[in-house]
């Protein structure tokens, strides 16, 4: 992105030179936390969910449900002019594809006897 709201990474870096590496250990941070997510969610699915535990698909389902939750809303707040589809076209994606996946493992899950907690 050549600029944020007009402003040139030139132009925040004179501002204040810490802006921008600030910027960049939070896109970082957030990438990392997103990669959690997703890995945590694949081990409930693939150990939890196919062995009948509710309790794992309810944490699969809420764990990146509360992250977009967090995450998605600020951006149609009026703050930012971005291109919406570029910049959450792959959140969307991977939104749908959790909820198949979700709803694959749903249907699996009521299928089965019921497990324990």
């Amino acid at each position: 992105m050549a600029t944020l709201n007009g402003v040139t990474p030139a132009q925040l870096n004179q501002l204040n030179p810490a802006v921008v590496p600030y910027i960049a250990h939070v896109h970082v941070a957030l990438a990392g936390f997103i990669a959690a997510t997703a890995i945590a969610v694949i081990g409930l699915a693939w150990f939890g969910v196919r062995a009948g535990a509710w309790w794992a698909w309810i944490t699969a389902v809420i764990s990146p449900v509360v992250g977009l939750a967090v995450g998605v809303p600020m951006h149609y707040l009026g703050r930012f002019e971005w291109d919406w589809v570029g910049h959450l076209g792959a959140v969307y994606l991977g939104t749908l594809i959790l909820v198949v996946g979700a709803v694959m493992a749903l249907t699996g899950l009521m299928r089965k006897a019921p497990a324990t907690a």
